[in-house]
């Protein structure tokens, strides 16, 4: 069965610390069965209050999204120490995965990425202690060179501590055949993120500009639903878009009634 959430990014990320009660009802009220937020935009000390809220709502806290720069030697025990704060504050929501997402570098090395892999590995066992499933979402830059990077990682990282939750949409992007991408790595991953573009292959400082509404693009989704809905199993597909002309509900709606369509 598809479960539907929107990543609440397509409301914009200066406003959604202060603002996430009301977006999570505009969620619901499209009507999405979860929703992905970026754990920066919790205040910790309010748990009770978004346990309250997503309750009410009847809204599944699907997972918790995280970043940082782990290239950084000076700063990695303090953001590992943050991961685990998130990890423990997502347990009491009650969410099911810890998202992560790599760090981008003009020059980044294939040691650069095997560092990553080892912070990467900390923070699958942290996940696995409190019984949260981490799960990284790519970016188009872990498939340049041939895809070095996602290549250490998946090599470098056990799958028992780190999953997948591959955004379909940066992958095409990056000129990678999204649904071979999914079929070959299906026992790895745990969700999806659609993100659709409206071009491909374009220069790093250029690619975020092709995001779009899904459906509206060149992302194979029909495929990839397809595929996976052939496998019988539960899947949360979760809407993802970065930046919208419209007004972002409007957008989220659009999202969610496009993915639902697929299965029509």
């Amino acid at each position: 069965m598809i479960k539907t959430a929107c990543q609440t990014i397509v409301f914009g990320n200066p406003t959604i610390k202060d603002n996430l009660g009301k977006y999570a009802e505009t969620v619901k009220q499209i009507g999405y069965d979860g929703i992905e937020v970026g754990v920066r935009h919790f205040y910790l000390e309010r748990l009770d209050y978004y346990k309250d809220l997503f309750t009410k709502l009847k809204l599944n806290l699907v997972a918790l999204h995280v970043g940082g720069d782990f290239l950084d030697k000076d700063s990695v025990k303090q953001q590992l120490d943050n991961v685990r704060g998130t990890v423990e504050f997502g347990k009491k929501l009650g969410v099911s995965y810890i998202f992560i997402s790599s760090t981008y570098r003009k020059d980044k090395t294939a040691d650069d990425y095997k560092n990553e892999a080892s912070s990467y590995c900390e923070i699958g066992k942290m996940c696995n202690s409190e019984g949260l499933k981490f799960c990284f979402h790519n970016h188009d830059w872990e498939f340049y060179n041939n895809s070095a990077g996602m290549k250490i990682f998946l090599d470098k990282i056990p799958s028992e501590l780190m999953k997948l939750v591959p955004d379909v949409g940066w992958a095409h992007e990056a000129g990678i055949d999204s649904l071979q991408f999914v079929k070959d790595h299906i026992d790895r991953i745990e969700a999806l993120h659609f993100k659709e573009f409206n071009k491909i292959n374009c220069p790093r400082e250029e690619a975020g500009k092709g995001i779009t509404e899904l459906g509206k693009g060149l992302v194979p989704f029909k495929a990839i639903y397809d595929y996976v809905t052939s496998l019988k199993r539960d899947w949360w597909i979760v809407a993802e878009q970065d930046h919208t002309n419209l007004e972002p509900a409007q957008a989220a709606r659009l999202n969610y009634e496009f993915i639902k369509g697929l299965g029509k």
